[in-house]
């Protein structure tokens, strides 16, 4: 659990007539940099900080909106304030699920449905080059556009390199924004496609008949230095996604 930060001389600023909510936005940089509320995770609510400070969620708000204005907060509705990053909003030079839908104008939503840790195993040690009991850690998540599923995905990434990927929120940052918060951002990704039928699990997932046809989008993400940072696989209802490419 995040600990109160220490607001001791909140109200005696540099600049003793500096408004309150400039302190207040100085103090929530500073835990930020300090690590103390982590890059893809929640700050505490406007009125756990109004107690805090010992002020109105007005004047939070007001601190907050600075911080969002620099890149560096993210109001997500339902959610609360997660801590991130000027670079994110830029968004990395190859993008996901999230953003590439979404420049589409699309309502893109994201659940998901289970995330931990596991040993690598043969293929994913040779993959990602790491021992066989070294730890990955896998994430499932269900894909939707405008309300609808569209895709069930599995991604896999070695946990060594990415530790404290587990600390992000996967439902509001996408998979590359993730890993470029852990210092690995993808350079370059290497995709195969195929037709498979569905699993019954995964046709209830996303409304369709046990063994109806899934185009699935198999891919590995390398970094800058070329390592396997992921391994993901995509099944998606031919009847709402669609593939192009240009060569």
């Amino acid at each position: 659990m995040q600990q109160p930060m220490d607001t001791r001389g909140a109200d005696s600023p540099s600049h003793p007539h500096a408004p309150l909510y400039l302190t207040i936005r100085e103090r929530l940089l500073d835990a930020i940099a300090r690590g103390e509320y982590e890059t893809g995770t929640l700050l505490p609510s406007e009125h756990q900080l109004a107690e805090q400070f010992s002020t109105t969620r007005l004047t939070v708000r007001s601190a907050v909106d600075e911080l969002v204005s620099q890149g560096l907060v993210r109001r997500v509705p339902g959610k609360g304030m997660l801590v991130s990053a000027p670079w994110l909003d830029g968004g990395p030079s190859l993008d996901g699920f999230r953003k590439r839908y979404a420049a589409l104008g699309d309502d893109v939503s994201v659940r998901v449905l289970s995330r931990g840790l596991r040993d690598a195993g043969p293929y994913f040690a040779h993959l990602f080059d790491i021992a066989e009991s070294d730890a990955v850690y896998s994430v499932r998540r269900l894909n939707s556009l405008n309300g609808r599923p569209v895709s069930v995905e599995q991604a896999t990434m070695p946990y060594g390199p990415l530790a404290g990927i587990e600390r992000i929120d996967l439902e509001t940052f996408g998979l590359y924004e993730a890993y470029e918060m852990c210092g690995h951002k993808v350079a370059l990704v290497q995709e195969r496609l195929g037709i498979e039928s569905l699993s019954a699990r995964d046709a209830g997932l996303l409304g369709v008949e046990p063994g109806d046809p899934s185009l699935v989008i198999e891919c590995v993400s390398l970094d800058a230095d070329g390592c396997a940072i992921e391994h993901a696989t995509l099944y998606n209802r031919g009847d709402r996604i669609s593939y192009s490419y240009t060569f």
